[in-house]
């Protein structure tokens, strides 16, 4: 009798491990899908380089303390993370995964294990810094995740650089145009972008049947759909900052002067932007209710990020990173996360 439960034990022991081992492997296999609305960055973040973005109280960016690495933080940065030790841009983020191009060739240091791998790529990563899978192997940019899809420009030595789609779990890889236009967004199953070889239209593109039409005619970069209006820099007039209505109405110039990058904060409540201006350049705030303006900081500027909190730029030498409450004062101060390098650590 006691050797009859005795086997039994060790039956129901091996059947569970069994069980166990099975259920790591599916999960392990397994990719996640998102909600079908979900969004994993802003068209004004993706357009500075998307080197911050924001997702369930968590903030991922790619650390410069730590030449570009992958971190992340609360959105208050209370509490601060190393992820992985790529150098990450145009960062997107739903409920499951982080999706990043991975730029290791630009870093400071490429030595050591990171000539193990490639350089350049899109990747997957889960949101504890985990089972990394490859998107593309091929060197990308403007990364943008809709609907458990991925919107890329990609580099093919045979195709050269063409925008593309591909599902998040990499089995529905898509051509979709011969260019590198750049995205704007993607709604109602169609993709907006603006033209690149032809002219600076804006275009959309209907996701299930692949055919394009013109939205405006004109001479566009870097539109941003938000709050009922499209805001864009207007090439024809030495890249004014302006917005119009969602139907292409009522264009409105917002600054006369030549900007390079600008975003929107999260409430459309401010407007932050940067004049090339030469000596009188300077990142300046625009409240999009009053159209007052105010200048922060005189000098040169780029990659303009915005999070629920916070406002996040860098000086165009790369030699800091400062922030400022996104709608709150002018008060502004550096961003100076902890390098958390394991290597850093033993030195």
């Amino acid at each position: 009798m006691l050797v009859s439960i005795k086997r039994i034990l060790i039956t129901l022991v091996i059947l569970t491990g069994v069980v166990i081992i099975g259920i790591f492997i599916y999960s392990r296999g397994r990719t996640y899908f998102s909600d079908e609305e979900a969004t994993g960055n802003t068209a004004g973040n993706i357009y500075n380089g998307g080197l911050f973005c924001e997702k369930d109280g968590k903030i991922y960016f790619s650390n410069d303390n730590d030449d570009g690495s992958l971190y992340v933080m609360s959105s208050d940065k209370s509490y601060i993370k190393k992820l992985h030790e790529d150098k990450v841009a145009y960062i997107n983020a739903d409920e499951n995964y982080v999706y990043y191009l991975r730029a290791n060739n630009t870093r400071e240091n490429s030595s050591g294990s990171i000539l193990m791998f490639n350089n350049t790529g899109i990747y997957r990563i889960n949101q504890n810094g985990k089972d990394l899978e490859s998107i593309s192997p091929n060197p990308g940019s403007y990364l943008t995740l809709k609907d458990n899809f991925l919107y890329y420009q990609n580099y093919d030595v045979n195709e050269g650089l063409y925008f593309y789609r591909n599902r998040i779990d990499n089995t529905k890889e898509r051509l979709l145009i011969k260019e590198a236009i750049i995205p704007i967004t993607v709604a109602d199953n169609k993709l907006y972008y603006t033209g690149f070889e032809q002219d600076h239209d804006i275009y959309s593109m209907d996701l299930s049947s692949f055919t394009t039409s013109t939205v405006k005619k004109g001479n566009f970069a870097y539109p941003i759909f938000f709050g009922g209006y499209i805001y864009y820099l207007d090439i024809s007039n030495n890249y004014s900052l302006n917005r119009m209505n969602n139907d292409g109405s009522d264009p409105v110039v917002l600054v006369n002067e030549r900007c390079s990058s600008y975003n929107i904060t999260n409430t459309s409540t401010f407007l932050y932007y940067q004049v090339d201006d030469q000596d009188n350049s300077r990142i300046c705030r625009l409240d999009l209710a009053s159209l007052e303006e105010e200048t922060l900081m005189e000098g040169n500027f780029k990659q303009l990020h915005v999070t629920s909190n916070f406002v996040f730029f860098k000086d165009f030498d790369n030699t800091h990173i400062y922030m400022l409450d996104a709608d709150g004062s002018s008060k502004i101060s550096t961003f100076d996360p902890p390098n958390l390098n394991k290597d850093n650590k033993k030195k």
